[in-house]
């Protein structure tokens, strides 16, 4: 019938046909796309009770998209910095690019305060990004550490694009997100959890001794995950024989009786509350959001008595948060961790015994004390050794 209306019938039926594909195929993925993303983020959050903001953290890294647009992700994050003017800006943008250079084989160690006033850093750009970033990781203070500590902390967290670097905190008790899948796999191997406290680990022959009050252990391998100084204790190391540094943390908890924060966390640039972290709860059989300030560095602090403390950072988080008189505070709460970090340089010294091995914040010399280098030196075990 159309060739004897004289037409084309490969135009005038299969053209439209590629037409629609080439249009609406693309529309139809996007769309396709979208769907299946917020239907995940709706099953991740009814099941397993997963953020959406860590959802879609964890599908970014997985589609690997950040390290195609790295470095513009990274230069765009940095000037669309809004506590910031724009010259200084461009003058964290040239701090970055120094430190991202800098040889650490052939340049010398110096405070990483005087490096960064040697590359054009002011007191706005350190109070206001350095520090922000630095001092929480370390928890000490920019006198304290060396620029190659800081290269190695921003290589980690920064200049490597195929590393995916968030703020999270958990909303429950970690023991509670871990203890139970922890049971079951000890329970599914055969395997016993045995609580008693651990005095003494010590070599015989070919075994490994692991005494408690009560009873002896004899095993081929020890894993030992515990601070720095209480592994010196368990090894009966000589303490003189190695150098430790400690730094504390402390963290003061208030409970007002109406929400006074909508953010789950917030840095402060020009403020003594560097992080304060917020939480809804019914602790005391009524609404209440707990407020978190979170202190590094805290050792002028620990002689200062919990009422003053109370007294000045309640003060301090009014202020900031512009909390009205007619908010209630319910309870406070001040906990105190003098050795919250330890730092040493002679790690390897307690690396060397065969068989025994050993986790923790303070294994790797290059990364700081932190939970992530806790949990990244398991890691490197697993993969080295087992």
């Amino acid at each position: 019938v159309l060739r004897v209306l004289k037409v084309d019938p490969v135009y005038f039926l299969l053209a439209p046909t590629i037409l629609a594909v080439i249009l609406l195929a693309p529309l139809l993925l996007a769309i396709a796309s979208i769907v299946s993303i917020f239907s995940g983020m709706l099953v991740a959050k009814l099941v397993v009770n997963l953020e959406f903001t860590e959802f879609l953290n964890s599908a970014w890294k997985f589609i690997g998209l950040k390290e195609y647009f790295y470095p513009l992700s990274l230069i765009s994050s940095v000037l669309s910095y809004k506590s910031l003017s724009f010259k200084n800006r461009l003058s964290v943008l040239y701090g970055l690019i120094k430190l991202k250079s800098l040889n650490t084989k052939n340049e010398k160690k110096i405070p990483f305060s005087f490096w960064l006033k040697q590359n054009k850093q002011n007191e706005e750009t350190v109070k206001k990004f350095w520090e922000i970033i630095c001092k929480p990781a370390f928890n000490i203070s920019l006198e304290k550490f060396d620029n190659h500590d800081a290269y190695n902390l921003f290589k980690y967290m920064i200049f490597d694009p195929k590393k995916n670097i968030s703020i999270r905190y958990s909303k429950k008790p970690i023991l509670k997100i871990i203890e139970k899948p922890f049971k079951e796999y000890i329970s599914k191997n055969n395997s016993k959890i045995i609580f008693e406290k651990v005095v003494k680990i010590n070599k015989k022959n070919e075994n490994i001794i692991i005494e408690t009050k009560k009873n002896k252990f004899k095993s081929k391998k020890v894993i030992i995950g515990t601070n720095l100084e209480s592994t010196i204790n368990l090894m009966e190391i000589r303490k003189e024989n190695i150098k430790i540094s400690n730094s504390s943390i402390i963290n003061i908890v208030f409970w007002f009786n109406k929400k006074v924060m909508d953010e789950d966390y917030v840095a402060f640039s020009n403020s003594d509350l560097e992080w304060v972290f917020s939480q809804d709860s019914n602790e005391f059989n009524t609404f209440s959001q707990k407020i978190i300030i979170s202190l590094s560095d805290t050792d002028d602090l620990l002689k200062v008595k919990n009422s003053d403390l109370t007294r000045n950072f309640e003060k301090k988080i009014r202020e900031e948060l512009c909390i009205n008189n007619d908010v209630k505070t319910i309870s406070s709460l001040v906990i105190r961790s003098p050795k919250a970090t330890q730092r040493t340089n002679d790690a390897k010294k307690l690396l060397r015994i065969k068989n025994i091995h050993f986790v923790g914040d303070w294994i790797i010399d290059k990364l700081p004390n932190t939970m992530e280098s806790a949990c990244l030196s398991s890691d490197i075990l697993v993969r080295n050794e087992f």
